[in-house]
């Protein structure tokens, strides 16, 4: 079985990339507007789990579509570290909220 040569295939992409200005904003007035928004992820304080990827992977789609049909796509992503579940687990299982908050 060949094993997967993460540092020979990232850095091949991560240049081409930027050789490409593939995720270069851009801010053209002219070209009609689209914003995509979706809820910020949080970790459970067990993980991410299929729903983020549900969510945050059709909109990424949708928003890469939308840019190549020529569309200004404003499509803003973050986390909140410090959800009430991870508050709940922190209570739980006695692990400060900021640790478990990096864990997702």
């Amino acid at each position: 079985m060949k094993r997967y040569d993460f540092a020979a295939i990232e850095s091949k992409w991560q240049e081409y990339w930027e050789k490409n200005k593939v995720f270069e904003a851009e801010s053209d007035r002219s070209k009609p507007k689209f914003y995509a928004l979706v809820e910020f992820p949080y970790p459970s304080g067990h993980g991410m789990h299929v729903g983020h990827i549900k969510a945050y992977s059709s909109l990424d789609v949708i928003s890469r579509k939308r840019r190549m049909e020529g569309y200004n796509v404003m499509f803003p992503i973050g986390f909140d570290a410090y959800g009430l579940p991870t508050e709940n687990t922190a209570i739980k299982t006695g692990v400060p909220a900021e640790k478990i908050g990096i864990f997702f």
